[in-house]
């Protein structure tokens, strides 16, 4: 346990054993209830190779796709609101040349809600690898050229190019399969709304005003610089394309590709911080101020109609009997929503309690994932969370 810091009675004992257990490396939660932060802590080894290293407080975990629901979807729902994006607008409005291969009926909601029909995943970082003037950035880093910033400039041109081409699996809004080609497109198209880079315009309209010091993204470019410099990480997969293990540097490959800054991945962050950010949203459903608007961000927390989905827009809802909420939370009547990111994170708020459950991992660190036994992990944390407050 963190010394000095809240402690909810069992939780620290679930963190505990799963390190033990070697669920992940290492682990850190933070919990807040009705605003208040009642639960911090991180535990283990923010490094197993080349060397051990013990995670310290202000180590930054890689959030992988917790990045949808609080970097994109937040910028999304604060230009709905300023009127300068519309939900049932069709993509390519936003982002042109993303009408081709019939995606002409494709909306930032269906983006949104994971219902466009573009399919789960593609390899498009290989076409970064493969061209000659953005393949530099996938060379060993002893081999790399010092300045990668026209490479991960190539990169990010060749990916844009493949998502705009990506053909549809299925007509949109039929069907809802949760993936990243959607959130990288989107991620695209609010950049030509802003004319910044997302990760600009998260730093200036989300990370600033709440004082967000320990959450941002990594710009490949610059690795150790700026706001990276000087920081610690928490490693995540030894990549052998990439000749390295990963740390400090984005686990995503088509994120890696396109820089670091992408719509579907990118952001790090503690697990206080996220706690924080969680909140903003908590506020803004319950009608408190702050910088979401309560109409926008309940129309984003709703859970969508298509058929068969459990999504909502950049946000997640419990699936009965399968879900990394456990048996205690999100039982009341307006339930939860929440997101998980592939290097072993998770974020769940329980809309009815004013709960924000934060559990951040390095899992894959350093050779993989064994998705079973990080389910009954989150599912151990948050019930454990779930009888301290008596739920």
């Amino acid at each position: 346990m963190t010394p000095g810091s809240p402690e909810l009675p069992g939780v620290s004992e679930v963190l505990e054993d799963g390190v033990a257990a070697g669920v992940a490396p290492a682990a850190s939660a933070a919990v807040r209830l009705q605003g208040e932060l009642v639960h911090l802590e991180f535990r283990g080894a923010a490094e197993l190779e080349p060397a051990r290293r013990e995670l310290e407080g202000r180590d930054l975990f890689d959030l992988a796709s917790l990045t949808k629901a609080l970097a994109t979807a937040t910028a999304a729902a604060l230009l709905v609101k300023e009127n300068r994006l519309s939900l049932e607008a069709p993509v390519a409005r936003y982002l042109p040349g993303f009408e081709a291969a019939g995606k002409e009926a494709v909306t930032v909601r269906h983006l949104l809600a994971h219902s466009s029909g573009l399919p789960a995943w593609r390899p498009y970082y290989e076409r970064a690898r493969a061209d000659a003037a953005a393949g530099p950035a996938f060379l060993e880093p002893g081999r790399r050229p010092p300045a990668l910033a026209a490479a991960f400039a190539r990169g990010r041109a060749l990916v844009r190019e493949a998502v705009c081409q990506e053909p549809l699996e299925a007509p949109a809004g039929t069907r809802a399969v949760y993936g990243d080609p959607g959130f990288l497109a989107l991620g695209f198209a609010l950049e030509n709304v802003l004319g910044a880079p997302l990760d600009a315009f998260f730093a200036k309209r989300v990370a600033r005003p709440l004082g967000l010091s320990d959450t941002f993204f990594v710009d490949e470019a610059r690795r150790g610089e700026g706001v990276a410099a000087g920081r610690r990480f928490a490693a995540t997969e030894r990549c052998e394309h990439r000749g390295e293990v990963n740390c400090g540097s984005v686990n995503d490959d088509n994120a890696y590709a396109v820089g670091g800054v992408a719509g579907h991945a990118g952001l790090f962050g503690t697990a206080a911080d996220v706690s924080r950010l969680a909140q903003v949203w908590l506020d803004a459903l319950a009608g408190r101020p702050g910088i979401l608007d309560g109409a926008v961000a309940g129309e984003f927390a709703r859970r969508d109609d298509t058929p068969g989905s459990t999504r909502a827009l950049g946000w997640d809802t419990p699936t009965p009997g399968r879900s990394t909420v456990g048996s205690l939370l999100g039982r009341g009547p307006r339930g939860a929503i929440g997101h998980l990111g592939y290097t072993g994170c998770s974020l769940w708020l329980d809309l009815d309690r004013g709960l924000a459950c934060v559990l951040l991992t390095n899992h894959v660190h350093p050779t993989g994932r064994r998705p079973a036994e990080l389910l009954r992990f989150r599912q151990r944390f948050h019930d454990a969370v779930g009888e301290a407050l008596g739920l």
